[in-house]
């Protein structure tokens, strides 16, 4: 195993973590036992960057929404430290050592439903299951875009896309679409079908307590599932939705 066995989860609201989001939690320090967990905080998370990389406070702080700053801060942690990220709305199903053994830096892709959010790109994946050793030169890119990037012309104007797009998948999207043949070659993006199963119409209905044939030939080669629970985009436009419903 090349990455690190850190496992990194984000929990920074104001809130008690709920009883849902810690039982989902639980299921990765049970399938991943030899791996150190590490629950970050929202102190923990000003003392790392203040101490590491004390040259993007500035920007940090500077984000409009938290939900830039704990997308940003995740790149950092896994440039400095290594392991896997993974958002709390994630269920692991069974390690998958397998899949990542020889692998430096790996993200999971999500189903083709979803392409439309990210204006129809051919390859789409995410920030919300991520894998790297520190020091990876893709990780590197991201966070020279994150907090660096002063184009903005491009950014659009509603909430939930300039999250996409300034430190969200949008951003991870386009330069690896950027990157060359050699250069994808040590980028791994895991297939769908083994960490993002569900679309988020399907997500849904299996946490309403759906079960159908659909859904569990889904589940058959799942090391992971992904629920999609955008909350910090409840009270926006969000786009997400309306663009993934179509399996109803």
């Amino acid at each position: 195993m090349k990455i690190p066995k850190i496992i990194h989860q984000i929990w920074a609201g104001g809130d008690e973590l709920s009883e849902y989001f810690a039982a989902l939690s639980e299921t990765w320090k049970r399938d991943y036992p030899d791996w150190k967990y590490i629950q970050w905080d929202n102190q923990m998370m000003v003392d790392f960057i203040t101490k590491h990389y004390p040259q993007y406070v500035g920007k940090y702080e500077s984000f409009p929404s938290n939900i830039q700053r704990w997308d940003a801060i995740r790149y950092l942690i896994l440039d400095r430290i290594g392991g896997m990220y993974v958002d709390f709305d994630y269920e692991s199903i069974k390690p998958m050592d397998e899949l990542i053994a020889d692998e430096t830096c790996c993200f999971g892709m999500e189903p083709d439903a979803h392409r439309g959010v990210y204006n129809d790109s051919t390859i789409v994946f995410n920030n919300a299951m991520m894998l790297s050793v520190p020091g990876h030169p893709f990780m590197r890119k991201v966070i020279e875009y994150v907090f660096e990037n002063k184009d903005m012309s491009k950014i659009p104007e509603d909430r939930f896309r300039q999250v996409l797009y300034t430190t969200g998948p949008g951003v991870l999207i386009e330069l690896y679409e950027q990157l060359t043949p050699t250069e994808k070659d040590i980028v791994y993006l895991i297939p769908a079908k083994y960490v993002t199963p569900f679309n988020s119409g399907q997500a849904r209905r299996f946490t309403r307590g759906e079960m159908s044939e659909e859904l569990e030939q889904c589940l058959e080669e799942a090391y992971a599932v992904h629920f999609f629970f955008t909350d910090w985009a409840a009270d926006e436009d969000n786009d997400f939705e309306n663009t993934s419903q179509n399996d109803k």
